[in-house]
């Protein structure tokens, strides 16, 4: 596991009278057109603010969403500039104009009234992720120091985290040297035979390696959410029509088969008859119907996983167990999430990682009884195998 060779108050003696580009994450969560959650964006203010104390001038950079390499209005990252200006206090420039066609001196003449520049969303550009190399050298050319204070995106080879630090001086920013070093101790110092993981959201095939590894070193892998569903199909029950991967059965199948007494299932869940969402109700797994939609683990499932929770000693969880962005369908995630706080183990350690599971966390209440949040959540998962992270590392050479 890396370690960082340079601090974040290393960086503080050459950002005076200089442009940081300081390269954020503020994909923050939303629903129906709506921010769900500011966690993301409150989290790095402490880094702004403190960059600004020692003169420092600043070109954000961050992506929402995943527009593909795509202008697209529903990815701008302009609402989010008010929002920001609310939590600072102080105004901030947005350029929309395009980065490729645009010389850096012109865009950053915004600099020369305001403290801080907000570029458009850098995944607009399809050559952010495909880490070109022009790409990355265009845009150091918006700064004089590279500072990376996005943790959660630090598992993306992009240019904007790994490439810009070819051509600039860089260093970890203030919350992700606390991330990382904090993650670090967890790993280190718990005995994790004992813990159990919670994993939901929707896809297995962004999570194989993590499944294998929680479920070979943890005690039970309690899993909800739509990944529940390719499971399930993997043990032929029907699932109607819940999203579930197809292609991912066979590996479903063999995670099963390896580890049958570690993953432990949904017995019931919460059903609509598609397309109608107002009638719901409990059925059990094997007794679903091909019009039927699964939304949210059912009683039993819930009782369950939080029987399990309140009895082990350490807890990873990462994605929610159901739609708990819409009322009734949240409450399994919210009776399992309370589970974390009736464990009465006075040594019991609980951590959640994610955007998505940050923003669920806040909606039950329960988001001060976790001993700790990350806002990663796939370099999150990334990190807690040991894995080396892209940005890590390139912040060391």
């Amino acid at each position: 596991m890396i370690n960082l060779k340079k601090k974040y108050t290393d960086c503080l003696n050459f950002v005076v009278n200089k442009v940081v580009i300081l390269r954020l994450d503020l994909n923050l969560p939303s629903y129906d057109g709506l921010f769900t959650d500011l966690t993301r964006l409150e989290k790095v203010i402490p880094t702004i603010e403190d960059l600004l104390k020692n003169n420092a001038k600043l070109v954000i950079i961050s992506h929402l969403g995943r527009p593909r390499g795509k202008v697209s209005e529903k990815y701008s990252l302009k609402p989010i500039v008010a929002k920001l200006e609310q939590k600072i206090k102080i105004p901030v420039a947005f350029s929309e104009n395009d980065i490729l066609k645009t010389k850096p001196e012109k865009i950053l003449k915004k600099l020369e009234d305001e403290k801080i520049l907000m570029l458009e969303n850098i995944r607009f550009y399809p050559e952010e992720e495909k880490n070109d190399d022009e790409f990355s050298k265009r845009l150091s050319k918006f700064g004089d120091i590279f500072i990376n204070e996005c943790f959660s995106v630090s598992h993306r080879n992009h240019s904007s985290i790994v490439g810009i630090p070819k051509f600039l001086p860089s260093f970890p920013g203030k919350l992700l040297e606390f991330e990382v070093n904090f993650i670090k101790s967890i790993i280190s110092n718990k005995d994790i035979k004992n813990n159990v993981a919670v994993l939901g959201g929707a896809k297995i095939s962004t999570k194989i390696n993590i499944v294998k590894y929680l479920a070979k070193n943890f005690k039970k892998v309690l899993v909800g959410g739509a990944m529940a569903n390719t499971f399930l199909a993997a043990k032929k029950q029907n699932v109607g029509e819940s999203f579930y991967e197809p292609s991912m059965i066979n590996v479903a199948q063999k995670i099963l088969v390896d580890f049958d007494e570690k993953i432990v299932l949904p017995e019931d869940v919460i059903v609509i008859k598609s397309p109608d969402e107002e009638s719901f109700e409990v059925k059990s797994v094997d007794n679903i119907f091909k019009n039927e939609k699964i939304m949210d683990i059912g009683p039993k499932t819930r009782m369950n996983f939080a029987q399990i929770i309140t009895s082990s000693e350490g807890l990873i969880w990462n994605g929610p167990l159901g739609l708990f962005e819409k009322i009734p369908f949240d409450a399994g995630t919210k009776y399992v999430a309370s589970a974390v706080q009736s464990n009465k183990n006075k040594n019991f350690f609980s951590v959640a990682g994610g955007g998505d599971t940050i923003s669920m966390l806040k909606q039950a209440n329960c988001f001060d009884g976790f001993s700790f949040l990350s806002t990663g959540g796939g370099a999150f998962l990334e990190f807690i195998q040991g894995n080396s992270l892209p940005g890590l590392l390139v912040l060391n050479e």
